[in-house]
């Protein structure tokens, strides 16, 4: 037998080598194919990482959004949050302090511009993983700000501007601007747009996001 294989090597060689490289080759394409769908399945295992942990980041800031504008739209207004206010020439003491009250509200959104910060730089983030339906909720948070400043800025030009007795439904205007300005809670809640626009958006951001941080859990 042995004498066999030594007088048949050369032919057994041929005919081994090409089916030890079809094997090899097999192998090394296993080989790759595992190793392409293992990185697949790390690429897809980070990219719901990073969906799960910016739908968690933004209800976050949908949660939070209660707590800044509660701090925000409080209707008790303290002495060192207006005393900063500009006195204007022939100002009374009277209207600057009425003036100082708006003046008050617009320096808490100063001092919680960090939140609006977080929101504007996780806007697009949450575009980009969900779309335009992100942009139109978040645009609710941006009009609730900008109604309290308005009307904030509405009502201390009023003050500067005393014009006197004015009809009724002008009245009915600046009672709304106190009320896009200040949480007044129970009191007339169907007249708070802000508070309206606040829920609203807390109440879509959860729909949005809650799916998908549920899946990964």
């Amino acid at each position: 037998m042995r004498d066999w294989f030594i007088a048949h090597y050369d032919v057994l060689r041929d005919f081994a080598a090409p089916v030890l490289t079809l094997v090899g080759f097999s192998i090394a394409l296993a080989i790759a194919a595992a190793a392409f769908d293992a990185m697949k399945k790390l690429r897809r295992q980070r990219v719901e990482e990073r969906r799960m942990e910016i739908a968690l980041d933004a209800l976050a800031i949908a949660y939070e959004s209660k707590y800044v504008f509660d701090r925000i739209r409080s209707p008790m207004v303290f002495d060192y949050e207006w005393r900063s206010t500009q006195k204007i020439a022939g100002e009374s003491e009277a209207a600057w302090q009425q003036r100082g009250q708006f003046f008050a509200v617009k320096q808490r959104i100063l001092n919680n511009q960090d939140y609006f910060e977080r929101a504007y730089l996780l806007q697009p983030r949450l575009m980009a993983l969900l779309g335009s339906r992100a942009q139109e909720i978040f645009t609710l948070l941006h009009a609730a700000r900008r109604d309290v400043e308005l009307a904030a800025d509405m009502l201390a030009w009023r003050v500067q501007n005393a014009i006197g007795p004015t009809p009724e439904h002008d009245e009915e205007f600046w009672r709304q601007c106190k009320r896009d300005v200040y949480d007044y809670g129970d009191f007339e809640p169907e007249k708070d747009k802000v508070a309206r626009k606040l829920r609203e958006f807390r109440q879509r951001m959860e729909l949005l996001c809650r799916p998908i941080i549920e899946k990964a859990l």
